[in-house]
């Protein structure tokens, strides 16, 4: 086979659902045969729970992979479940929660082995709501019971919004993409689905369910995270979120999870509908010796080796959460000083000046900026600035410090990042800019009510 056909016949499987016959295939499907993988039942007793106690010795890693798959998705996550049970080792618990497409597609909970997916709950006769933080809660909670772990690694998978609330957004973002005839590579389409079209406030989120069209927004998930953490985990933190979704990569993201995992692992940009590559993922998971800030690298390496050879528009980061506080005081200061300037502006120049700096550094949802670029841009462009009193001429140099100290605070959080040459100016973390007047429920986010970023993008709109 050529070249060219390989790179053609990979794009088209990333592209095409591996599994599109899964649609009518029950909790007993022997589809997993195909992959040499073993499909078994495994339970007693009816409720998604109940006489599911399978408590095991403490493994050094547990791993729950929350399969909200009730939407548009769905092909693509049995495939993940190959990957997973392809990846899996005596050195970690892996436990998925699967919802299908469907009222009468039950929620299947499986422990994933070498080769084999156990089914837990054969008798389950609930369709559980994804998109409620009582089903998130209940299965965390139950994993941390019965597969203790010295840390407990998170994966919501599942569409994502990031922090932007304008209407129920389930598309496949596969359908984004486009292949170029001229390289054979995934070029990304950002006229298609804008999120402009939507001019409704709904609850922004992640975890899309059909079924109940319902989603966890970012209440919904913040209060999921504090009962896990504070009452499963008993006040210890998630080792690494993961938000295998589109969009979540946001300063306001990690501002809600910071209380509660120590690593977000979460893409700026759209993902491709097959999403994280996950029998690569585990591999290393063979050694007990990786860390948990190796260990998240690694995905975040893995991301780049599966998607730079078919897209140049692809992003993925990791962040430390625990070095976030440092980005939200320096945001918080450049917000006041920013608003400052356009106090004592003349002609327009620093709103000029600031709206030339947020161009051509966003991703699919327009009003998401990259931190750090927007920060270089603005050294770049201060001389732009000019005042009604001369004297004013010293808030440049304010404001230079604060960029400055700003951009080594971003570097000094993003443990690892990825992007393709479409996206280079994507560093690891964006925030909120909109282009439009801000939706009245980013202002209800802790972080807009705790920040000056907040005020300063009312005060860049009526200005």
């Amino acid at each position: 086979m050529t070249k060219i056909k390989k790179q053609i016949l990979t794009i088209i499987l990333l592209i095409i659902p591996a599994c599109y016959h899964l649609a009518q295939a029950d909790c007993t499907s022997p589809v997993l045969t195909d992959a040499n993988i073993q499909l078994i039942n495994d339970s007693a007793g009816e409720g998604c729970y109940k006489n599911l106690q399978r408590t095991r010795t403490p493994r050094k890693r547990t791993i729950m992979v929350y399969i909200a798959a009730d939407n548009d998705l769905f092909y693509f996550a049995w495939n993940n479940i190959k990957q997973l049970a392809k990846g899996a080792n005596p050195n970690c618990n892996i436990i998925v929660f699967l919802n299908e497409p469907g009222i009468h597609k039950k929620t299947q909970i499986y422990l994933i082995e070498k080769n084999r997916a156990v089914l837990l709950n054969k008798d389950n006769k609930q369709k559980l709501d994804s998109g409620n933080p009582k089903t998130l809660i209940d299965f965390c909670t139950w994993v941390v019971q019965n597969f203790p772990a010295d840390e407990y690694t998170l994966d919501l998978w599942n569409h994502g919004s990031g922090i932007d609330d304008r209407g129920y957004r389930t598309f496949n973002p596969s359908a984004l993409f486009i292949l170029n005839p001229n390289n054979l590579m995934l070029d990304l389409d950002r006229t298609a689905y804008p999120f402009a079209t939507y001019d409704t406030e709904t609850p922004r989120g992640i975890c899309f369910d059909e079924t109940y069209k319902t989603y966890l927004d970012s209440q919904k998930l913040q209060y999921a995270l504090d009962v896990i953490c504070n009452k499963a985990l008993g006040g210890q933190k998630l080792a690494i979120l993961g938000m295998d979704a589109c969009l979540m990569a946001m300063l306001e993201i990690c501002d809600l999870a910071e209380r509660y995992a120590d690593i977000l692992i979460a893409s700026q940009e759209v993902e491709l509908g097959p999403g994280w590559r996950y029998d690569k993922i585990l591999a290393p998971l063979e050694s007990n010796n990786l860390t948990r800030d190796d260990f998240a690298r690694h995905i975040v390496q893995v991301y780049h080796e599966t998607y730079s050879k078919i897209t140049k528009d692809y992003t993925l980061s990791a962040v430390e959460l625990a070095k976030i506080g440092p980005i939200k005081r320096n945001i918080n200061d450049v917000a006041k000083m920013l608003i400052e300037c356009l106090r004592h502006q003349s002609d327009n120049t620093v709103k000029a000046t600031i709206d030339l700096c947020r161009s051509n550094i966003g991703f699919e949802e327009p009003s998401y900026i990259d931190l750090y670029s927007f920060y270089g841009n603005l050294l770049n462009n201060l001389e732009r600035f000019k005042f009604q009193d001369l004297q004013k001429n010293h808030l440049k140099q304010q404001l230079r410090q604060l960029l400055i100290d700003g951009q080594a605070t971003v570097k000094a959080a993003v443990l690892a990042n990825t992007s393709g040459s479409n996206l280079t100016y994507a560093n690891g973390i964006s925030i909120y800019f909109p282009r439009q007047k801000m939706l009245t429920s980013y202002q209800r986010t802790e972080f807009a009510q705790n920040n000056q970023w907040a005020t300063f993008i009312s005060y860049f709109d009526i200005i």
